[in-house]
């Protein structure tokens, strides 16, 4: 059987809307089905006829690849009138993909290199990433063998002569993971070799080193940047990232100078066999001052951003913003905290840039598109955004992060004179993303208003999966010299796993600075579910100057051994948790004091639940609805957890949480199928096991496969198993100093 497609997505309008039909090759102005035109002529009519509509006006994309030389605009002359909408959607049960994308062909072996192809690229095309059959490959990244690298105020010094012959080595960045913290990943390219002493590339190199060093703890009250601690000197580099000596098989290099790029193909596979792609273009969409307008069923790809390889680099420092520019270490985002006074606001670092953008518009709607293959961040939606629904996207193969909503330059009300507000982002399907810039997130939420963030699946992602809030780095409890306008946000029934793979400090949740001025204004945060934080502290994690939060009816488990379920460091405080369903660990607030933390009604369950401590309620609510769950059904099913892993003999029911689970799902323990399979929903299955003996594997099936094997999906039968105590929490209410 075919996976299930997804619902055809009509235009939404009383009238009969006026239709322009598009096509890859379309030419003429009919812009019908029999003479479709291009996406460009459609675009001209449409501002034409605009200013008197009474209807919506439909430009149609036939299936196919839109090869964009520029990125396609619009503007306020492209908005809807009237009441009604401009809407560019994808044609009934085709796939347009708008691609910034050029094919790399003229491949010839390299002399000397065995297995190894190179290709000439135009002078115009840079690019960090490329794809080989619809696939991201991975760029050469390694260290160079029996060499250590130590720091020197310029750059490294390396214990042997190995690199010293290395060709220009102006290509290669030089990575350090935790390079500003265990939640970032920071890099500089290199800006010469002579000998054994690397020269790295300014002013890159400066900004890693931050001015306050020391520990993080002591340093939040006077540190110009709030106690980040920046490179320590006694770090080495984690890899050399783009090295063509570094080049093993299915890995690429690039060499800028001579616009050449190498590829060493899987043994047997020739370049002329493959279709090999790299990114051109930055911007694929941009939406600038447009109002009622609707992007529909799009694919959006092959778009890069190539900036961290300039001098300025990749100075990280959290969540994808960076310091950029001479001095920035000393002055970008200090305000009054540097002597002199550098830039404000404080921690306006500098934005990763996205390669879809929606800036200052009004009532603009995403639904059902999908981005992919994308070298920045893949939506970033600021200056004034308000209105705009983002609904129904699948987010993948991303190198930032998927969706940037908001600023960091407007943390009081007037600043700028623009808001981010009563903006949507609901049923997304956001997975494998950050891929590159690992501190990147699922969804991050700068300073904004009536945000709803709701009903999204974020899993596999190296960072943080959903974060709210910012420049809460210099205030706490006792100097709360951290006001802002965020106000009035929800973030609920999201489904969070596989989060925190590859960096550390971070969580399911994780909130920044002040998130309201009074209760009625504050941040909810309520029904979302999150397990398997790999390397998270605290789960839902309010961390520095969060204050008036309410955190209720989550469930939060299957974490490590060493993180709690909710809490933070250096919280101010007005935080009220109730009514939650929480593993072991936590609520805990361990750095200083905090105020007003009321905890009441919370259920501490086993870390893997079984059925009777599931709450059944929150897991079959939380994730993208029903109308949506086809993004998750269009691959095979998951298998994540198993729960509980030691059953009768006799055969109990389990609960297996996972991912893509449909109507027409089957579960078999071993060879033998389940005596009963009840589907919560896409992610939750109750399945009762048969009679059995010995360790068994847990399969699902459905239309589109069976899930994988593994560890996690193993259940044992035995005549006595073992038992998990169900240890209900009573609340309690402190005000004590961590």
């Amino acid at each position: 059987m075919a996976a299930l497609a997804p619902p055809v997505l009509a235009a939404r309008t009383a009238e009969t809307p006026r239709i322009f039909v598009v096509a890859p090759t379309g030419t003429g102005s009919a812009c019908t089905t029999k003479q479709p035109c291009s996406l460009e002529t459609a675009q001209l009519a449409v501002r034409r006829l605009a200013p008197a509509m009474g209807s919506n006006l439909d430009v149609v994309l036939s299936g196919g690849t839109y090869r964009l030389t520029h990125p396609f605009r619009l503007t306020a002359a492209d908005s809807g009138r009237n009441g009604y909408r401009v809407i560019y959607r994808a044609a009934a049960g085709a796939t347009p993909l708008l691609s910034g994308g050029r094919e790399i062909t003229g491949w010839r072996p390299v002399p000397g290199m065995s297995h190894v192809w190179s290709a000439q690229l135009p002078a115009s095309v840079d690019t960090r990433q490329l794809y080989v059959n619809g696939r991201r490959l991975p760029i050469a990244s390694g260290l160079p063998r029996a060499t250590t690298l130590l720091q020197t105020p310029t750059g490294l010094l390396a214990s042997s002569m190995a690199m010293a012959r290395w060709p220009d080595p102006r290509n290669i960045a030089v990575a350090f993971k935790g390079g500003n913290g265990p939640w970032t990943e920071t890099f500089c390219n290199i800006a010469a070799i002579h000998g054994r002493a690397i020269t790295m590339a300014q002013p890159c190199w400066d900004n890693l080193h931050l001015k306050a060093l020391g520990v993080q703890e002591l340093a939040w009250f006077d540190d110009p940047m709030g106690g980040f601690g920046g490179l320590a000197l006694w770090k080495t580099p984690t890899a050399l990232q783009n090295a063509v000596p570094l080049l093993s098989p299915h890995h690429w290099a690039i060499d800028r100078t001579t616009h050449t790029i190498y590829y060493a193909p899987a043994t047997g596979h020739a370049p002329a066999e493959q279709s090999i792609v790299a990114p051109a273009l930055q911007t694929l969409i941009s939406v600038i001052g447009s109002h009622n307008v609707t992007l529909q069923g799009l694919t959006f790809a092959y778009a890069g951003w190539t900036a961290p390889d300039s001098n300025d680099g990749f100075p990280q420092m959290q969540a994808d913003w960076y310091l950029h520019g001479r001095h920035a270490n000393s002055m970008e985002g200090t305000c009054q905290f540097s002597i002199p006074r550098g830039s404000c606001p404080f921690a306006s670092w500098t934005r990763t840039p996205a390669n879809v953008v929606l800036r200052s518009t009004r009532n603009v709607e995403l639904e059902g598109n999908t981005f992919t293959h994308l070298g920045g961040v893949g939506l970033d939606m600021y200056d004034g955004a308000h209105g705009d629904l983002i609904k129904g996207n699948e987010f993948t193969d991303i190198s930032a992060s998927a969706i940037q909503l908001g600023s960091t330059d407007d943390p009081l009300p007037g600043t700028r004179g623009v808001l981010e507000s009563h903006n949507t982002l609901v049923d997304n399907y956001i997975h494998q993303v950050a891929i590159q810039y690992l501190g990147g997130v699922g969804i991050w939420l700068g300073y904004t208003q009536y945000s709803r963030v709701v009903h999204n699946q974020v899993d596999h992602v190296p960072y943080t999966g959903i974060s709210v809030g910012w420049g809460g780095w210099h205030a706490n409890v006792v100097n709360n010299n951290d006001p802002n306008l965020n106000a009035h946000n929800v973030v609920a029934d999201n489904l969070l796993f596989d989060y925190m793979t590859k960096l550390g400090d971070g969580g399911a949740i994780y909130t920044n600075g002040s998130q309201a001025a009074s209760w009625p204004a504050a941040l909810q945060i309520r029904g979302n579910v999150a397990y398997n934080g790999v390397n998270t502290d605290f789960s839902l994690y309010t961390d520095a100057a969060s204050q008036y939060v309410l955190i209720s009816r989550n469930f939060v488990y299957f974490q490590p051994f060493d993180s709690f379920n909710s809490g933070g460091c250096r919280t101010v405080g007005h935080i009220r948790l109730y009514d939650n369903v929480f593993a072991p660990g936590g609520p805990a607030y361990p750095c200083f004091a905090y105020v007003d933390i009321n905890h009441w009604r919370n259920a501490t369950v086993c870390e893997n639940p079984p059925p009777d401590q599931t709450p059944q309620a929150i897991v079959a609510h939380a994730g993208l609805e029903p109308a949506f769950r086809y993004l998750l059904r269009s691959r095979r099913p998951a298998v994540n957890l198993v729960a509980p892993t030691s059953i009768s003999s006799q055969g109990d029911q389990v609960v297996i949480s996972g991912s893509g689970f449909g109507p027409d799902t089957e579960v078999r323990f071993g060879e033998l199928p389940a005596t009963s399979v009840r589907v919560l929903s896409a992610n939750y299955l109750l399945a009762r096991a048969p009679r059995g003996s010995g360790e068994v594997n847990v399969t699902v099936s459905t239309a589109a496969g069976a899930s994988r094997a593994s560890k996690a999906t193993r259940v044992v039968y035995s005549a006595h198993p073992a038992a998990c105590v169900n240890d209900l929490g009573t609340g309690f209410t402190t005000g004590l100093l961590s």
